[in-house]
């Protein structure tokens, strides 16, 4: 995906944001959060009476209980919309197996948002990525390189942080991490939803070449997910390959 397409798909969520936005902190991988969109698509919700609820509720604290039935009991309780709800998959997240915390994360911000809708009187929704967020803003993870291939030395590094550090308070958005390799950068940056990623970024690397031309002004960003080693050298050789 390209670094415009990535700004036109967030440009698409904002025309149809509603009048409040749940941004889930927690990244969840797409493939669970469309296994759970396609799930509660099906369930027949006003099937289940209060008293059912309460009953089946106590069995998700219950090793004994199917990952498939603590599914079905997550996304219920999800859609009551309720404080009590909320609570109980709260307190479910604290002791959750690894198989169901991707899906538990995804039901407590489901009825955080049904519960906020409530209490506020109006149209709430929810936005879930690969990497989270946190208040306004989205989680990205990037990849800066130098434009030769000499490593950075640990003044650049510092030149680099500092850069990217003054851009992200112009725009509202927070460096939360920068790792310094020796032929790369990674970056987690938090941007706000209505601040274009590609503005950042860019910014932040023009900042870095102020005083001297470090970085090149190719780039990797994803809020999916942070890829692997192999996928970060695959990218670096693509890099490579073009400037010869």
């Amino acid at each position: 995906m390209t670094n415009d397409q990535l700004d036109d798909q967030i440009q698409d969520v904002l025309h149809d944001i509603p009048e409040r936005l749940t941004l889930a902190e927690d990244g969840v991988d797409s493939s669970v959060q469309q296994e759970y969109l396609e799930y509660t698509q099906h369930l027949d919700f006003d099937q289940y009476s209060e008293e059912d609820i309460s009953a089946r509720s106590d069995s998700l604290f219950s090793p004994s209980t199917p990952l498939e039935d603590k599914k079905e009991i997550l996304a219920v309780l999800a859609h009551r919309g309720t404080v009590k709800a909320y609570r109980i998959i709260e307190r479910f997240l604290e002791t959750a197996e690894q198989a169901l915390a991707d899906w538990g994360v995804l039901a407590l911000q489901e009825c955080r948002m049904f519960v906020e809708g409530s209490v506020l009187d109006r149209n709430v929704g929810m936005l879930v990525t690969g990497l989270g967020g946190e208040d306004d803003r989205l989680r990205y993870f990037l990849i800066i390189h130098p434009r030769s291939e000499a490593a950075f030395t640990s003044a650049q590094k510092a030149a680099i942080e500092r850069g990217f550090s003054y851009i992200c308070s112009r725009f509202d958005s927070i460096l939360e991490k920068v790792e310094a390799h020796q032929h790369y950068a990674t970056m987690m940056v938090l941007i706000p939803l209505d601040v274009a990623v590609a503005e950042v970024i860019e910014r932040g690397i023009d900042q870095c070449n102020t005083f001297c031309d470090l970085l090149d002004l190719n780039y990797y960003v994803r809020n999916d997910r942070i890829p692997t080693e192999a996928e970060i050298l695959h990218y670096l050789q693509e890099m490579r390959r073009c400037r010869e």
